[in-house]
């Protein structure tokens, strides 16, 4: 028994739903946190674009998703112009 495991301690016919409640919460807070929902956006914009690629061209889907392909060139760019302003 760990520490923090204070479900063994519980009746026998609560520890499954302790667990399964638990787990529950753990899954929820997992997804309250911002790196979590970034990454499923950019999955759901992904697989939109590949969806599109695969009903009604390969350009299109590019298209859509140019925004992601070119926002981390252009931000490198960006920072590189304001750090290469302020240090000369």
């Amino acid at each position: 028994m760990t520490p923090w495991d204070w479900i063994s301690l519980l009746p026998a016919k609560e520890q499954p739903h302790r667990r399964r409640r638990r787990r529950i919460q753990r899954l929820e807070q997992e997804l309250r946190r911002p790196r979590t929902l970034i990454a499923l956006l950019l999955l759901l914009y992904l697989s939109l674009a590949v969806m599109l690629a695969l009903r009604t061209g390969v350009v299109l889907a590019l298209l859509a998703a140019m925004p992601l392909l070119l926002a981390p060139p252009l931000s490198a760019l960006v920072y590189w112009l304001l750090w290469s302003e302020f240090h000369r």
